[in-house]
């Protein structure tokens, strides 16, 4: 009895997706409910990523874009006072970093943005406030909080690639070491750019910005833009941006230190937490081999 209950709200899901797809929140619950009930078992499937390939022809990263959109908009409709929400997925695309940032200020800046712009809000005009709302606590690469790639994980990411493209989150004193054909950065401001090709990226750390790089890595790795990438973080296993990246990823390695940054005065620190340096791309046999020097690597 168990079982027929469980396929007939599959079922029942499911259909609130194919139908559902006219209203991208409804999906995300639905998508949220079947990972978490790990109702896509009922198919034979062992891994929710699987299911949703197969069963709906979507990646990783627009799965969880589904999902994370309707947790702002859960988010933004029970605190609201105005009791609305934002209608199209670029909206809420914009407004995540910020709810994941602060959830009451995101809830303020929306109702601000309804009493200045009614029903023309564009995602344009969003994207631009939540910047400038989160400028305060904001660094790139850049003065005290500068800290660079030490020369052999930069060695062995060429390695990998054969060279790197792309630095989107750097600074003229980085670059020498990393050797990237093209960086931004903080008055570049990466995140208006195109990316493409084969990346490298330490992003920066600042609250609401590190969100922002993941999720554009991911955008243009899933669009076939960027063909490889090698991403440098926290092994900030519990947040969403972390997250976004292991979905896109092929493998990862955990060093078994603590990596020891370099600062513009050419002094050496490591951060209280453990880093993890996660690929992207069709070779993750080859990052796996360069890379297990570090540390441990997994296959993902």
């Amino acid at each position: 009895m168990e079982t027929a209950l469980q396929t007939s709200s599959l079922q029942e899901l499911e259909c609130r997706i194919e139908v559902g797809l006219k209203t991208f929140i409804d999906v995300g619950n639905c998508l949220l409910e079947i990972r978490d009930r790990r109702l896509y078992q009922e198919k034979g499937y062992t891994r929710f990523d699987d299911y949703c390939q197969e069963q709906w022809g979507w990646g990783k990263a627009h799965v969880y874009r589904q999902i994370e959109a309707a947790k702002t908009i859960e988010i933004i409709g029970k605190r609201s006072p105005i009791g609305d929400t934002p209608q199209t997925e670029s909206q809420v695309r914009e407004l995540t970093p910020l709810v994941k940032h602060d959830e009451q200020e995101a809830v303020e800046t929306w109702r601000e943005l309804r009493e200045q712009h009614g029903d023309n809000i564009t995602a344009e005009i969003i994207r631009d406030t939540v910047r400038e709302k989160l400028k305060p606590h904001i660094s790139y690469n850049s003065g005290e909080n500068e800290w660079y790639t030490p020369a052999e994980y930069i060695k062995a990411a060429k390695e990998v690639m054969g060279c790197i493209d792309l630095d989107p989150a750097s600074s003229d004193l980085a670059n020498p070491v990393v050797g990237a054909s093209q960086y931004f950065t903080k008055e570049d401001d990466g995140l208006t750019k195109d990316w493409c090709g084969r990346v490298w990226m330490n992003p920066p750390y600042a609250s609401g910005l590190i969100h922002q790089f993941c999720d554009k890595l991911a955008d243009h790795y899933n669009a076939g833009q960027v063909v490889e990438a090698i991403v440098l973080v926290n092994n900030a296993t519990e947040t969403n941006w972390f997250n976004v990246l292991i979905e896109c990823a092929s493998a990862v390695m955990f060093p078994k230190g603590r990596v020891k940054y370099t600062t513009p005065s050419g002094e050496t620190g490591a951060p209280l937490q453990g880093q993890a340096l996660i690929y992207m791309g069709e070779q993750p046999e080859v990052f796996m081999n360069v890379f297990s020097q570090f540390g441990w690597c997994a296959w993902l």
